[in-house]
């Protein structure tokens, strides 16, 4: 690979790891850097970056950690076309439920999830139709014996459920992206009370809109669900957020 000019701000000793990885990441994401490719020795970075061989080595590190970059014995290190979920999930996962990720959140499930509901009800299968009946079933069993565990175990398989059957990957990666920083929101949002019973009833409602194919409705209805959290959100926890 031929030398490529790195554009780099004016940084910092004292984050210049961090500020390595995220130029070197960019222009992997961008496309200057080709999936495929072999990257310049880490002495040549090194130089191009003007940092110490230890710099590059751990922003190298940081960049093989997230799947955007793999070291091959005796030939060298190469970019590895980017996938949404290896990208995607480490930084969802190192998000803390504080307001303003709880609200990126909740904006990304009320456009994202609408759709989703949507696809569905045009591609969803009878076999489909009978799982996410008993999903819905066991979610409302769960909720008359207060099994809260049981309750978000299936709150979060529906949501899931979903995604698969709206048959668009790219989609069904995104939202597998969300599953952890969307598991630690429903197991603390469901000890709000009665906030399951309410959930169990939204879920009915755009399981039917599914079942009987009419997406329209079932987007509606997600969307629905949503602003209902959102609501609950602001009244309960005075968490600012309007869409």
């Amino acid at each position: 690979m031929r030398d490529k000019a790195v554009m780099l701000p004016n940084f910092k000793r004292t984050n210049l790891v961090q500020m390595v990885f995220d130029a070197l990441k960019e222009n992997i994401l961008t496309g200057k850097f080709q999936g495929g490719e072999r990257l310049p020795t880490q002495d040549l970075l090194a130089q191009q970056f003007g940092v110490s061989r230890t710099v590059m080595r751990e922003a190298l590190n940081k960049l093989s950690s997230l799947g955007l970059i793999e070291s091959q014995q005796g030939r060298g290190t190469f970019v590895c076309s980017p996938d949404v979920q290896t990208v995607m999930e480490p930084m969802f996962t190192a998000f803390v439920l504080e307001e303003a990720s709880i609200c990126e959140l909740m904006e990304v499930r009320y456009y994202l999830e609408a759709i989703i509901a949507r696809l569905a009800a045009k591609r969803i299968t009878p076999a489909q139709i009978d799982a996410l009946h008993k999903n819905v079933v066991d979610m409302e069993q769960a909720v008359h014996a207060k099994n809260l565990d049981r309750f978000v175990e299936k709150d979060l398989q529906f949501h899931f459920m979903l995604a698969e059957v709206s048959e668009n990957h790219l989609l069904a990666r995104i939202i597998t992206a969300l599953r952890e920083m969307m598991a630690k929101f429903f197991e603390e949002f469901s000890r709000t009370p009665h906030i399951a019973e309410r959930s169990v009833n939204y879920h009915k409602k755009i399981f039917q809109a599914i079942a009987r194919k009419d997406p329209e409705s079932a987007e509606g209805e997600m969307q629905q669900h949503i602003l209902d959290v959102i609501a609950v959100l602001r009244e309960k926890y005075k968490i600012n957020l309007e869409l």
